[in-house]
């Protein structure tokens, strides 16, 4: 399900606002080799996106054959290489015959299939169907937070409900104060996180 976030277009000018406020060139807030990395978007894709262009797309299943293959070629094992057909092949359940078609974009995953090697690869399945400007949208919430932090600090952690700690921010110099915001946030979404693992063995038992 693709999370509520606004539009790309409104994203990115939320953030070009914080990123003039704070004094931050382009360079030091769009790190586009990571939102490439991170989205399965190549990184002129990104920078047209980033220029608030429209990308060609070539359609979903285009979109999921490239982004396996993507995330074959980018990701790395223990040695620094590309992960062992085999491997792959054992965690989704397949042939390595059919798991090579598959890494190289001649196969399209089944939805089984596709959410195996999504926790193969440690992405969320959201990952391969996504299209760019939502992949992009997704991973420049993490910029538009970091932003906001250096921004406010004191206004972030309010929002994350640390009210008490919010209340004695004049103790702290101000890069300890964006330091705890991110420690309160990162612990924040952990815990999310847990609770949403939670809620989906509860409905599982249900079923």
């Amino acid at each position: 399900m693709r999370e509520p976030y606004p539009p790309l277009h409104r994203t990115l000018a939320r953030i070009e606002e914080l990123r003039e406020s704070c004094g931050l060139g382009r360079d030091e807030v769009f790190d586009t080799a990571r939102l490439s990395y991170q989205t399965g978007v190549s990184e002129d894709g990104v920078r047209t996106l980033l220029d608030g262009q429209e990308l060609n797309d070539q359609g979903a299943e285009a979109r999921v054959r490239h982004r396996v293959t993507f995330l074959y070629e980018s990701r790395r094992n223990g040695q620094g290489t590309s992960f062992d057909i085999r491997e792959i092949a054992a965690a989704i359940g397949a042939t390595t015959t059919w798991t090579r078609k598959l890494v190289t974009g001649e196969a399209k995953p089944s939805i089984v299939a596709g959410h195996d090697l999504a926790k193969f690869y440690g992405v969320s399945t959201g990952f391969l169907t996504d299209s760019p400007a939502d992949a992009l949208n997704r991973e420049l919430q993490s910029v538009l937070f970091d932003l906001e932090v250096r921004a406010d600090p004191e206004k972030r952690l309010k929002d994350l409900g640390v009210a008490h700690i919010a209340g004695r921010t004049s103790e702290w110099s101000r890069d300890q104060l964006v330091e705890v915001t991110r420690m309160v946030a990162s612990i924040a979404k952990d815990l999310q996180r847990v609770a949403n693992t939670v809620a989906r063995m509860e409905q599982e038992e249900i079923r």
